[in-house]
């Protein structure tokens, strides 16, 4: 018998877990549902079984935007972890001054709209009025290359974009976890002369692992799911779009959906879903490993 407690307990519940099941949950798996259809959004759907994951193997567009959306991944996450753990410490020091100032600055490009981001940094990458191109040309460099057309170049700029954007959402969450380190430790530290080096390897890293896994995996997760920026730094041209060193998976989908293809673009949201999840087991894996090997030690 469920008592009044149980009942005001459910009730609270019931609006976020409908909302996580409207709008998450069901999508998700009438997502999965339609990976084996053929739909173009009109009519009845064609039941076509794996027919769509076997159109993909055969596509020679999806594993140039599979390897690029890895690639984004494994190269623009790490990277944003680390330098914000470091510019965190730095900013926690008790020496420093004006933090909130700091952080206000880097925290910035987390909540600029990604379409001003993209444009802005269109701009500064412009092969003929470019702010780059005018600096290179400032020290004899005449004919840079074209950042935003020119072979794997678009694709670099992109990753370096994403760890300039999330280096100060990583930095305020670290900031918050040193917050809560016991000084202790350090005072101990101190004591038994550890250089800080030693004190950052040993008592501030591991002290602050469980938000690096929170950072890494959260943005692995959000590195998959990478479009808007693609999108707007390569533009919205059909050659762009078709650009192998640009692509990645969630620009194919919206090239599927614009193209009628919905049971396709479904399929490659199966591949996404797939991707995200094993990288995100993977990685809590090794951490929870880390973990234990620590706690043993």
């Amino acid at each position: 018998m469920i008592d009044r407690r149980s009942t005001t307990a459910y009730s609270f519940l019931a609006f976020p877990l409908a909302i996580l099941v409207i709008f998450t949950l069901a999508p998700t798996v009438l997502g999965l549902g339609l990976s084996l259809f053929q739909w173009d959004g009109h009519g009845a759907p064609s039941f076509v079984g794996l027919s769509n994951f076997s159109t993909l193997v055969r596509d020679p567009r999806f594993w140039p935007a599979l390897r690029n959306t890895v690639v984004f991944g494994v190269v623009s996450v790490p990277p944003a972890v680390v330098l914000a753990f470091l510019f965190a410490v730095a900013v926690h020091a008790r020496w420093f001054r004006g933090k909130a100032i700091i952080r206000t600055l880097f925290f910035m490009p987390t909540i600029i709209s990604v379409v001003a981001i993209g444009f802005v940094w269109r701009w500064l990458l412009d092969d003929q009025a470019g702010l780059l191109n005018w600096a290179l040309g400032l020290i004899g460099v005449t004919h840079p290359p074209n950042w935003l057309q020119d072979g794997y170049w678009p694709f670099f700029w992109i990753i370096v974009i994403a760890i300039w954007q999330k280096i100060g959402f990583c930095l305020v969450l670290y900031l918050a976890a040193l917050a809560g380190i016991n000084e202790t430790l350090y005072e101990a530290a101190e004591v038994d002369g550890a250089s800080r080096f030693e004190v950052l390897r040993h008592i501030t890293w591991p002290q602050a692992a469980p938000m690096t896994a929170f950072l890494t995996v959260t943005g692995m997760i959000s590195a998959f799911m990478i479009f808007d920026l693609v999108y707007v730094v390569t533009g919205s041209g059909a050659a762009m779009q078709e650009n192998n060193h640009t692509n990645v998976l969630n620009l194919y989908i919206y090239r599927q959906f614009t193209y009628g293809q919905l049971g396709l673009a479904s399929a490659i949201g199966v591949v996404i879903f797939v991707l995200t999840g094993a990288a995100t087991g993977t990685q809590l894996a090794l951490f929870r490993r880390r973990d234990t090997a620590g706690s043993g030690a």
